[in-house]
């Protein structure tokens, strides 16, 4: 008997690797590498931590190995914990090919089991949650990482499990929220993409609100999230503490501004799914559930009514309804640190989708019941099918004569050819690739002096075509060691690095005051040769707020919470299987 029921557990799963396996297949028929849009962001970065790895040379703030060795900060900013789980996959397989795979695989893998937990929270039959969890993987908002590396596509992934912890919050009075299980989901999010988190907080309130308003058990809910929101301070201490320290002391650029809004909205559609338009399966989907919620309120369960109703709230501020060019005008900062409406799109996606499916499982008429079911068997088919031929198509570019995917604000070193190119990101020197193919993007960088009206150019002026020969090395420490030659004392010289106002300068042994170096707008210095020869500068970031010592102790609460919910799930399924 409890064979059969351990058999029975993992068919959804063996499933889900199926489809997992699926979708990857293009890129591992073709042997092919996708240069999409955010890659050679995202491959610097995760490079630079690869590099940490690889040296012991570690520095949290400044980027050392990447973006041309500036020193600048990226990752201490953007999803630092997951960027090292990142640079650690990168370290074992030692291909971007291969990282590519296998990190497409675990998003897949990973995004159709965190929609069957939810969908199977909902109360929907083991059948319907494993085609809502297959839906979900072959939608554009999971292959996204596939065709461009879109990063929040990894947010998006976790918004299911940021919807259970929701669910169990206005369920059975809150009985089945867990302390630790909370504050982790909300601190993986956090750790992973800044704004998925901060759409998921404001998910997880209105939850709390609502289950604060039903339970009679008040005090212990407020107490459970008061807790997991402690917990999860500690947790994510290495994030908030380095922003709080970066930007309380610059100015920095942040991602360009997006001053059309409106053309980046999602809405429904009957065509093929894209960055602005939901697809005919999912506007369906939609549309069925929304209409299923008006006409036949009474029927669906308290659950499914509230869940249903926030992911018609996320889909319309995601669609042209709001008039976000107008909004964004007015909210400037919106331009810059939202972008694209369509990214609330995610949110829609999976509260919907798991909407539709607890509406179908509860039908008593097996006809009708039946007949939802197919609906759900097609459009899985349909839309996997549209997925595997979208990563097929940006597959095939890497055996073209034009490589790279994505060639906007890109730069490939002169006189290089397709062929070196491909040879030079296959090959094993990771690095190779980064040098020859560039992008000048500006984001973090420190603009404390005068704002630079072309953050690109100027990038690609002080850091890719510097004229000065210049070498660098990391130290033990986690420095960037500079030296150059000069002809004589007291030539100044434009050195290829970044400098942030508490940064560590040091020249030939002598402390710099970064305050009163002379810096491009993108930071970059300009200093004096103290002496004819070989001069030395030697370019650190030490907090004092994110010091060595904390981030241990940060490290090591990830460690223990993570035992006790392993404990935790052993002994409830130990006790599961006596009974």
């Amino acid at each position: 008997m409890i064979q059969r029921k351990f058999k029975g557990q993992w068919i959804p799963v063996l499933i889900i690797f199926g489809v997992s396996m699926f979708l990857v297949l293009p890129q591992i028929l073709n042997h092919s590498l996708i240069l999409g849009a955010d890659s050679l962001f995202h491959f610097n970065r995760i490079y630079d931590i690869y590099m940490q790895f690889k040296t012991g040379n570690f520095s949290y703030f400044q980027t050392n190995y990447g973006f041309q060795q500036g020193g600048r900060i990226v990752n201490a900013l953007y999803g630092p914990g997951f960027a090292y789980v990142l640079g650690g996959l990168l370290v074992v397989v030692h291909s971007w090919i291969k990282f590519q795979v296998i990190s497409s695989f675990l998003l897949f893998f990973i995004s159709g089991y965190s929609m069957y937990l939810l969908s199977r929270e909902m109360d929907s039959t083991k059948k319907i949650s494993l085609f809502t969890a297959i839906l979900f993987m072959g939608s554009f908002r999971i292959s996204n990482w596939s065709t461009g590396q879109t990063f929040m596509t990894w947010g998006v992934m976790l918004m299911p499990l940021v919807v259970l912890m929701g669910v169990k919050m206005i369920k059975d009075r809150g009985k089945g929220l867990k302390i630790i299980p909370l504050a982790l989901v909300v601190s993986i999010m956090i750790q992973v993409h800044l704004l998925s988190a901060l759409m998921s907080i404001a998910v997880l309130i209105v939850f709390f609100v609502i289950g604060f308003l039903k339970t009679d058990q008040k005090i212990n809910l407020l107490l459970k999230c008061l807790f997991a929101g402690l917990l999860s301070l500690i947790l994510t201490f290495n994030v908030w503490g380095a922003m709080l320290d970066v930007f309380t002391t610059n100015t920095l650029y942040s991602p360009f501004a997006n001053l059309n809004m409106s053309a980046s909205t999602m809405n429904l559609s009957l065509g093929d799914s894209n960055l602005t338009q939901i697809g005919l399966v999912m506007s369906l989907i939609f549309v069925l559930q929304i209409v299923w919620l008006i006409f036949s309120k009474d029927k669906v369960s308290v659950t499914n009514r509230i869940v249903t109703a926030m992911g018609l709230v996320f889909l319309v501020i995601s669609s042209s309804l709001i008039p976000w060019t107008n909004v964004g005008k007015n909210i400037p900062e919106l331009q810059s640190f939202l972008q694209f409406p369509y990214r609330f799109d995610g949110f829609s996606l999976v509260l919907l989708l798991a909407g539709f499916g607890a509406t179908i499982s509860m039908l008593k008429v097996k006809e009708t019941k039946k007949g939802f079911e197919l609906l759900l068997i097609v459009g899985s088919i349909f839309t996997l099918t549209e997925s595997y031929l979208d990563i097929q198509k940006n597959n095939e570019v890497w055996n073209t004569e034009h490589s790279v995917l994505y060639t906007r604000n890109v730069t490939i070193k002169k006189n290089i050819s397709n062929e070196q190119v491909t040879k030079a990101f296959t090959g094993t020197n990771l690095n190779a690739g980064l040098k020859l193919v560039t992008k000048p993007t500006s984001d973090y960088l420190p603009n404390n002096r005068v704002l630079s009206q072309n953050p690109y150019g100027d990038y690609q002026k002080d850091m890719n075509k510097n004229k000065y020969k210049v070498t660098k090395k990391v130290n033990r420490n986690g420095d960037l060691i500079i030296r150059w030659k000069s002809e004589d004392k007291g030539k100044a010289i434009s050195l290829p690095i970044v400098v942030y106002n508490n940064s560590s300068v040091q020249l030939n042994g002598t402390s710099l005051n970064p305050k009163k170096m002379t810096l491009s707008t993108m930071g970059s210095p300009t200093v004096i040769s103290t002496k004819a020869g070989t001069n030395t500068l030697v370019l650190g970031y030490h907090s004092k707020i994110v010091t060595r010592t904390r981030l241990i102790i940060v490290l090591l609460a990830w460690l223990i919470s993570g035992l006790l919910i392993v404990i935790h799930t052993y002994k409830k399924r130990k006790n599961n299987n006596e009974m």
